[in-house]
C-alpha cells in the first residue's frame, strides 16, 4: 500500500518544526533563569528592606527635630521639661507598642499632649511608626541616664553637638 501525500506541504512542516524549537529554547531559558532569578532575590529584598528602614528613621528624625526636640532635647538626648528619650533605662523597658501608645495619646496630667490625628493632633499613624523607629534606633549607642525621667542629660551631654551649636532650648 502506498504512502499518502502529507497533508502539510514540507516547507510548511519545516517552519513548524523551527517554531517549536524555538519554543523548546525559550521555555528552556526561563526554566532556567527563574531559578537564577530566586538566587539573588533574598539579598535584593534585604537591601531594599535596609534602604526602607534608613528612610523610615531619617523621615522620624526629621519629625522629631521638628515637633520633639523642644521638650525632649537634640537627639532625645534630654531636655529641661520632658523626660530623655535616648536612655538605655528609658528604651530598654519601653516596648514599641507601648511608645506608640504614649505619642499617640499623650500622657494625661503632663504636657504630653496626643499627637495622633484622630486625637487632634498633627500626626497621622504613619508618621509615629517613623518616630517609633527614630527613637528605636538610639536604643544602641544609649548612654545609662539614672534620672531619664527629669530629663538629665548624659555626663559630658553638655556641650551642644555640631548641629545645634550656639542655640539652646529655653523650655
Amino acid at each position: 500500500m502506498p504512502t499518502p501525500d502529507p497533508i502539510d506541504p514540507p516547507d510548511l512542516a519545516r517552519s513548524l518544526d523551527r517554531q517549536y524549537v524555538a519554543g523548546l529554547v525559550c521555555m528552556a531559558l526561563l526554566v532556567l533563569a527563574f531559578p537564577m532569578y530566586r538566587i539573588g532575590e533574598p539579598s535584593r529584598r534585604r537591601s531594599a528592606r535596609v534602604a526602607v528602614e534608613r528612610e523610615s528613621i531619617a523621615i522620624g528624625k526629621e519629625t522629631f527635630v521638628r515637633q520633639c526636640a523642644a521638650c525632649h532635647g537634640a537627639d532625645a538626648a534630654g531636655g529641661s521639661i520632658a523626660p530623655t528619650l535616648a536612655s538605655r533605662e528609658f528604651l530598654s523597658v519601653t516596648s514599641d507598642q507601648q511608645m506608640h501608645w504614649i505619642i499617640s495619646g499623650g500622657i494625661p496630667g503632663t504636657p504630653m499632649t496626643a499627637y495622633h490625628v484622630d486625637l487632634g493632633g498633627p500626626f497621622t499613624p504613619q508618621e509615629i511608626e517613623r518616630l517609633v523607629r527614630y527613637l528605636r534606633s538610639l536604643e544602641a549607642g544609649a548612654p545609662s541616664i539614672p534620672e531619664w525621667r527629669r530629663g538629665a542629660k548624659a555626663e559630658g551631654a553638655e556641650r551642644p553637638d555640631k548641629e545645634h551649636a550656639g542655640r539652646r532650648d529655653t523650655h
